[in-house]
């Protein structure tokens, strides 16, 4: 297998290079609203952008652009406290500049087109998930094959495709992490020193960034990847020496630079915890719809249908079907040797135990008590759990035999087939009624069949090559192919919104819009401004500005969303939001001006005839005129 590994990981890497020379991703920027004029768009799209991710179009990836367009921190709501630990990206701190290093590098690489800068980062986690997921199999005892299956299996689950590669991001940079802390660990038992040295460096600063981002998800998947390898190494039969020497200098790096961004972040953490929703809420453990759990391998028909009650990322999960799976290898494998040789395995089916339980059985309100768990609704643990399962799975496969026999196959295909069926079928009586029985069956058969030939023939190639195809099959239109920034970098309004960035900046204003699409034009291209991302919550002393007694605070503490204004002219100053993470402000334009004296500007999605605005131009952007005032 080796040559043939060497091989894939020769292709990842072009594939990335590729992909970043063409400024190919599966981003929806593109979509109508971010257009201009979306029957004549800018580059090229192959597919349909997906509406339900606004959190990518609207936030992660306007965050990107802003870093490039300001070279520095993303200019998110002035009215909004520091988002950096929630983005992976750093306003200026040493920490934050390191830990977030794929942020760092959209700052420095400026010699770089913007659309390869995007690429760039954009698929930097699926890199670094191929190239260390098959070199971990191995570090752990397993083959290396299935660790390509693995990433696999990952990068194809519904949760990866339509939650925009999230869970890709919060498990790559860990397992990378881990792999480079093995590695170290072997280095070190050669007596080697500098080589080592570095490689815990590395280790240490990648798994510090694991309380960044979406931490759910990171408990769910980093933590138990970080335990495991631990307790690998704690497993190992090698003298104590380099397992102090691989552990405690990675795990140094990792305690100072995580301690340091959590510092450099103390006061977007604060305001995220004091605010009114998400705030510091706890969850307790919950029971999830069967055909949430096991309905991964229909949910093909997503891509012909909104889900009834729900949205195509909220049903959307992994193939959590692969501990029913694993839970048959577990029974018929007859030799599973010593236990340091299995406690990577353990430790995965113990943390897989917990979050299936989690997800699974009501625990009553005391469970939200829980520490760690707590912090991990059920339904998110559903949707990802099953990236656990697969890896479990993966790694039990690599002990079989060249040839299991036909019971454990056949009965694993058809028990694992049965309940993809039910599971469908209960997706047909409730969200995704377009699911016909013919489906129904299909989808389980296209089960039972991997299971059993991957089961029945673990060292054949052809085996693996079919389960990766049906794998792609429902999800290989959930995303868009684009090629370029859309409209938000080369249009006639991104330019001007460029120009006026810089501006904005240098003269330390800030602009507002009564239009979130606008909003997110300007976040994209560095302007400053009251509107648009407020993602870890206020900036108490901003809204001051706004609402001095703090008595309209239940309206505006808010984080994880957007602040919307609206143009109220000659009418007294409004709050209001939608009941969770957007903060509505109703103004008029000259009492804004009057409270926010650097504010240089305003855009409205109609004309307005206030005395203080004088008009400046009609810029085109979602399909309307969008006006552009200054103030007289």
């Amino acid at each position: 297998m080796c040559l043939n590994d060497n091989r894939l990981k020769l292709a990842v890497v072009v594939a990335y290079l590729v992909a970043v020379a063409c400024g190919a991703t599966t981003s929806s920027i593109g979509i109508s609203t971010l257009r201009e004029d979306s029957s004549d768009p800018f580059g090229l799209q192959i597919g349909e952008a997906s509406r339900i991710r606004a959190d990518e179009y609207n936030a992660f990836s306007p965050i990107a652009l802003s870093i490039m367009a300001t070279g520095g921190a993303p200019t998110t709501s002035v009215l909004s406290a520091p988002a950096d630990l929630v983005h992976r990206y750093s306003s200026g701190g040493f920490f934050g500049s390191v830990v977030f290093f794929d942020s760092t590098f959209l700052q420095t690489a400026s010699f770089l087109p913007d659309a390869m800068l995007f690429a760039a980062r954009w698929w930097l986690p699926s890199l670094l998930l191929f190239l260390f997921l098959p070199k971990w199999f191995v570090q752990v005892g397993a083959d290396r094959r299935w660790g390509w299956l693995a990433a696999i299996l990952i990068a194809l689950s519904p949760a990866a495709s339509w939650w925009t590669m999230m869970p890709i991001q919060l498990i790559a940079y860990t397992v990378a992490g881990c792999s480079l802390l093995l590695s170290a660990f072997q280095r070190f038992i050669r007596r080697e020193r500098l080589t080592p040295a570095l490689q815990s460096l590395a280790a240490g600063i990648l798994i510090a960034g694991m309380p960044s981002f979406y931490i759910p998800w990171s408990l769910v998947l980093g933590l138990p990847m970080l335990v495991a390898t631990v307790a690998w190494i704690f497993g190992s039969k090698e003298e104590w020496k380099p397992k102090i020497l691989a552990l405690s200098s990675a795990g140094l790096v990792a305690m100072v630079f995580a301690a340091g961004i959590l510092w450099e972040n103390r006061a977007g953490i604060s305001s995220l915890l004091e605010s009114v929703y998400p705030g510091s809420r706890r969850s307790a453990g919950a029971a999830q719809s069967f055909s949430m759990l096991f309905g991964a391998p229909a949910l093909g028909a997503l891509q012909e249908m909104t889900p009834i009650g729900s949205n195509e990322s909220e049903l959307s999960t992994a193939f959590t079907i692969t501990f029913v799976w694993a839970a048959f290898l577990l029974v018929g494998l007859k030799s599973f040797g010593p236990l340091r040789q299995n406690v990577v395995i353990l430790v995965l089916m113990g943390f897989g135990l917990i979050w299936i339980a989690w997800c699974t059985i009501n625990l009553g309100d005391k469970s939200a008590a829980m520490p760690l768990l707590n912090f991990v609704q059920p339904a998110r643990a559903a949707q990802v759990c099953g990236i656990l399962g697969t890896i479990l799975v993966c790694l039990l496969l690599s002990r079989l035999p060249a040839r299991s026999g036909w019971r454990l196959p056949t009965v694993s295909a058809v028990v694992c087939g049965m309940i993809t069926a039910f599971a469908a079928s209960a997706l047909q009586q409730t969200h995704l009624p377009v699911i016909s029985h013919k489906f129904i069956a299909l989808v389980a058969v296209a089960v039972a069949v991997s299971v059993f030939c991957v089961t029945r023939f673990p060292h054949r190639i052809w085996p693996m090559v079919l389960i990766t195809v049906l794998a792609a099959v429902p999800v290989l239109n959930s995303n868009p192919l684009l090629f370029g920034l859309g409209d938000l970098r080369g249009s006639a309004t991104a330019d001007y919104l460029n120009d006026e960035g810089k501006t904005t900046r240098s003269a330390d204003g800030v602009w507002a819009s009564d239009s979130p699409s606008f909003d997110t034009a300007m976040i994209a291209n560095g302007v400053p401004s009251l509107s648009g991302l407020q993602r870890s919550g206020p900036d108490k002393s901003q809204w001051a500005k706004l609402d001095p007694d703090q008595s309209h605070s239940q309206e505006w503490n808010r984080g994880g969303g957007f602040v919307y204004f609206q143009w109220l002219a000659g009418q007294p100053l409004i709050f209001g939001n939608n009941g969770s993470d957007s903060v509505m402000v109703g103004v008029d334009p000259c009492d804004l001006k009057r409270r926010i004296p650097n504010l240089r500007g305003i855009a409205s999605t109609h004309p307005l005839d206030v005395p203080c605005l004088v008009p400046d131009r009609t810029l085109r952007w979602s399909d309307q005129d969008m006006f552009i005032y200054k103030f007289s």
